[in-house]
């Protein structure tokens, strides 16, 4: 008779226990998987409130240095507002720059352009999730017109900012004077310098908001910063009567000869011929024709040869032409406040 031979398995007791060590595993896991999504939320609300500070000022900076400065009406180049929103500083800038535009305009042929100049402004409203900070919109108006303040697109720039201040110098220095608000229309300059100091928080996790409010916590929320702006010294008296360089058509001129040395011209060789006061629309006579009728003698006149720099005489230059400092300015020198001179005008 052959023998039964047990059956195997396993008991309750060693099944318990090893759902008991799954369970424990399985927990263990998970606690550390939860916890670093937790840290990397934590480093990525850091590292994005600390990009966007720098990000910030260097949108500013970038246009404000393509400020734009040249034949503008009433000298409506950069306004500077003290303003608040909730009771917390909001200062509202709104310029002239040279800085591409996002936007467009159409030219006659119906075609999309980006514009050479825009106006640019930076403006706060409330943040709709949260009341105790506000939002930053740039604002961007490709249409320039004589309205410095209104219109244009918006673009988000950052939705958690806390304060915004700027101060405007008239001169450099510990012991400039402070202003809150700056209006190169009725001022007639820039200021030399710009102070913007701000206060952002960084974003904001559910875990800790309660009715709306965050938790001050050890990992430091908010962070601030400030920059200085100082223009060029070539901008100092930009917007003064007869400083800036713009562009303008020469004067229509009284007289030209295309001889060499000689009262008459004709000393030099080349045909000496001498042509008549602009204005009637005569052709060249030659030396030696008789006048044209109802022509005087004393109604030809020619260029006598110079060397550069000379003072003209009647004929060839209008009145008051400095050659020299024409060439100067053509050469250089006649940056700024002195020697200015040339194709762009000048004292």
């Amino acid at each position: 008779m052959q023998a039964t031979r047990p059956q195997s398995g396993f008991t309750l007791i060693e099944v318990l226990l090893a759902i008991g060590i799954t369970a424990t595993v399985m927990v263990t896991v998970g606690s550390t998987f939860h916890v670093l999504l937790n840290a990397r939320d934590v480093v990525d609300d850091l590292t994005e409130s600390t990009e966007a500070g720098p990000r910030i000022l260097n949108l500013i900076e970038r246009d404000l240095r393509g400020l734009w400065t040249y034949n503008v009406h009433n000298n409506a180049v950069f306004r500077g507002r003290d303003m608040d929103v909730n009771g917390r500083d909001a200062d509202r800038m709104d310029f002239l720059t040279t800085t591409d535009a996002s936007g467009f305009v159409l030219d006659l042929q119906d075609v999309p352009r980006k514009p050479t100049i825009c106006e640019v402004g930076y403006w706060f409203k409330p943040n709709p999730r949260y009341r105790d900070v506000f939002e930053m919109w740039r604002r961007e108006d490709p249409m320039v017109d004589q309205e410095l303040t209104t219109q244009g697109s918006f673009q988000l720039v950052h939705d958690r900012v806390k304060s915004f201040k700027v101060t405007y110098y008239e001169t450099l220095g510990f012991e400039a004077e402070e202003r809150l608000e700056w209006d190169s229309s009725a001022e007639d300059k820039l200021p030399k310098r710009i102070k913007i100091e701000f206060t952002i928080e960084r974003r904001r996790s559910n875990r800790n908001v309660v009715n709306d409010l965050e938790i001050e916590d050890f990992e430091g929320a908010e962070k601030s910063y400030v920059r200085h702006f100082v223009f060029d010294h070539r901008l100092d008296n930009i917007l003064q009567a007869g400083t800036a360089r713009i562009p303008v058509l020469p004067p229509e001129p009284t007289a030209e000869s295309a001889g060499g040395p000689g009262p008459s011209g004709g000393g030099g060789g080349g045909g000496g011929k001498t042509r008549q006061t602009t204005g009637s629309g005569e052709r060249p006579t030659k030396v030696g024709q008789p006048l044209p009728a109802g022509r005087t003698p004393g109604q030809m006149t020619s260029t006598q040869g110079r060397r550069p720099g000379a003072q003209p005489g009647s004929g060839g230059l209008p009145s008051g032409f400095d050659l020299g400092r024409f060439l100067s300015g053509l050469g250089g020198s006649g940056s700024g406040g002195g020697g200015g001179g040339g194709l762009f005008g000048g004292h």
